[in-house]
């Protein structure tokens, strides 16, 4: 054989081999950046713990007709304190990243370990994390376009993703939602202040998707004013949906406030006041 023919075919089986493992590249080369923050609200949780730690060994995407893409992240594995970023602050989960034009279809998030710590208690309580490595997919469809910019938003709902499976046992069951961050919604809100001589207190706000189908996500409020309303923001929400807000002061039913909000009034980038921006009496 040729020296020639020889190169011919080692050029071929090379180029095989690239198309064959996680279609990163484009047909025609043209790339775009894609960056990655993560978040979370000021969510109701058990025991109320002070810090809870996520430990990301590592965060991809899914090309379309392609494969898994491994994106870059801060440090590896990167371990983060969720409670610390909420009310509308983030903090990156993957840093600014080439990649091939085209749609991508999932993001996928491999965990290690998870543990938060409780006010009182004198040692963390460790997130049962199954296997020990935990891989959540979530679908999420975002186009890359040459030589654009594309920012998403991670909201890891911790309200929803922590599990009681028996006495000071927890579990770890990814919740997430995931937006282009200019296109997420917010709903607002502002809550009578106390009457005079009444206690501090918090409130729960919880968000319901579909109007009355499922739980997107629960936080509270400090109500703890007698002079000022309590206000808040829902962040990070799909746009185009349908939400129903509820504020529950005591924990019986019904709440003291209930609001249904129609896909028609939130759309990609909206702000919805409740109440009509309005203090809600509570």
């Amino acid at each position: 054989m040729n020296k020639r023919v020889f190169c011919s075919i080692f050029s071929a089986i090379v180029l095989l081999l690239l198309l064959g493992c996680g279609g990163g590249g484009s047909s025609d080369g043209s790339t775009g950046t894609l960056t990655a923050n993560i978040t979370d609200a000021k969510p109701v949780i058990l025991g109320d713990p002070e810090e809870i730690w996520i430990t990301f060994e590592e965060v991809l995407a899914h090309r379309s007709g392609g494969g898994w893409i491994s994106l870059p992240l801060p440090q590896t594995p990167l371990t983060i304190n969720l409670r610390a970023f909420h009310d509308g602050e983030t903090t990156q989960l993957v840093t600014p990243v080439e990649l091939a034009s085209g749609k991508y279809t999932q993001i996928r998030f491999v965990i290690s370990d998870a543990y938060m710590v409780i006010t009182g208690v004198a040692q963390s309580i460790d997130l049962d994390v199954p296997s020990g490595k935990l891989k959540t997919d979530k679908n999420f469809t975002f186009e890359v376009v040459t030589n654009t910019a594309v920012d998403i938003t991670v909201d890891f709902d911790l309200s929803q993703s922590i599990v009681v499976t028996g006495a000071g046992h927890y579990k770890l069951k990814p919740v997430v939602h995931i937006n282009e961050t200019q296109e997420a919604a917010t709903i607002c809100g502002s809550i009578d202040p106390l009457a005079p001589g009444d206690p501090a207190q918090e409130v729960t706000v919880t968000v319901i998707r579909d109007f009355n189908s499922e739980t997107y996500t629960d936080l509270t409020v400090n109500r703890d004013s007698d002079t000022d309303p309590a206000q808040f923001c829902i962040f990070w929400l799909v746009p185009n949906e349908d939400y129903t807000v509820q504020i529950d002061e005591d924990g019986a039913a019904p709440p003291e406030f209930e609001e249904n909000i129609p896909a028609a009034n939130l759309g990609p980038g909206d702000t919805f006041n409740l109440n009509g921006g309005s203090d809600i009496p509570i």
